[in-house]
């Protein structure tokens, strides 16, 4: 099994809520060698490295590092114990503490800090791209190498949730967040099953990666079958989810896996309707031969910043189709 370095972030702003007529505030968090992450306080939230709300890597966290509360649209930060410490402005954190814009903290290799009025514009234009491109930006920003696999090709796949926003405005913040932890759970257990890896994720988007072709696909069938599930037993808290994928090359120096194999796997997400696994090509001539699959009509596509046009593949995913447990087992080939 290949190693891959892991980041999940399961909370993001979005500007038109607030609550009691009071604006949440709203804190960045910068982890070194990663996008900057836009997190509203809607309630009292922790971050750590193994806590129920905001995940880091960062070797220096403690589990539950600290937690942030907001009362009248003014943040809170408290020390949860963590071994390392808080500071804010360079003073350690001794007891809860009003945050102000400008306010630097510093955790760890991180640093955390409340966005002022004047610079909400900024930040709402990257909450409004889809999960998917934060996902994907935050992994070409990402330059270390990553990848620890001697097979060096792997099958990239990105998803996230149709029309989150508009639900988290229906549900209520609680609700919401419920429902993405469920979410953001069964991707998870899904994708250790098919022995993938999780490489990004950010709101509700993920990026994964897959020793074949063959194990993505798998792993994508059995979320979308499982949330099928879901929405027939409680269709309130239904989800659509789109996914794309495609299979290319890992190159360990430099990252440079990290280069037109990602983005042309988040520009074919991009392309998914929700409730849909588009694949490109490629992967669909990989995985086809055994004939336990079945695609739609295929469709010609332009993808933003890519030459050409390319032709990509919705996989028929509904319970007729069954992967038995030995066709689930890879070729070595493959």
């Amino acid at each position: 099994m290949f190693g891959i370095l892991r980041v999940v972030v399961d909370v993001l702003w979005t500007p038109e809520e607030t609550i009691s007529n009071v604006e949440s505030p709203l804190v960045q968090v910068t982890e070194p060698g990663r996008s900057p992450l836009h997190l509203r306080v809607l309630r009292p939230i922790e971050i750590g490295r193994d806590c129920d709300g905001l995940l880091l890597t960062d070797a220096l966290l403690s589990r539950r590092h600290l937690r942030l509360s907001s009362v009248g649209g003014r943040v809170t930060l408290e020390d949860l114990g963590s071994m390392n410490g808080t500071l804010v402005d360079g003073v350690p954190v001794q007891r809860p503490t009003p945050l102000l814009p400008g306010q630097l903290v510093t955790f760890g290799s991180c640093q955390l800090e409340v966005i002022s009025s004047r610079d909400r514009a900024e930040a709402a234009d990257d909450v409004r791209r889809s999960s998917i491109d934060l996902v994907a930006a935050a992994a070409v920003a990402d330059r270390a190498p990553m990848m620890h696999t001697g097979s060096g090709t792997l099958t990239i796949v990105f998803s996230d949730i149709e029309g989150s926003t508009r639900r988290a405005e229906q549900l209520g913040d609680l609700a919401w967040m419920e429902l993405l932890s469920f979410h953001n759970r069964l991707v998870r257990r899904q994708v250790e099953r098919a022995g993938g890896s999780e490489v990004k994720a950010q709101g509700d988007g993920f990026m994964l990666a897959f020793p074949s072709a063959r194990s993505a696909i798998v792993c994508s069938i059995e979320i979308m079958r499982a949330l099928e599930v879901h929405g027939r037993s409680r269709p309130k808290d239904a989800l659509r989810v789109r996914i794309g994928m495609h299979t290319g090359e890992a190159i360990e120096e430099d990252g440079d896996m990290f280069g037109k194999p990602v983005v042309l796997a988040a520009r074919i997400a991009n392309q998914a309707n929700g409730g849909e696994i588009l694949v490109s090509s490629l992967v669909r001539e990989i995985v086809e031969s055994r004939g336990d699959l079945a695609f739609g009509p295929s469709r010609e596509v332009v993808l933003k910043g890519l030459v050409g046009e390319y032709l990509l593949h919705p996989l028929l995913w509904s319970d007729r189709i069954h992967l038995t447990h030995e066709k689930r087992e890879d070729a070595p080939w493959r």
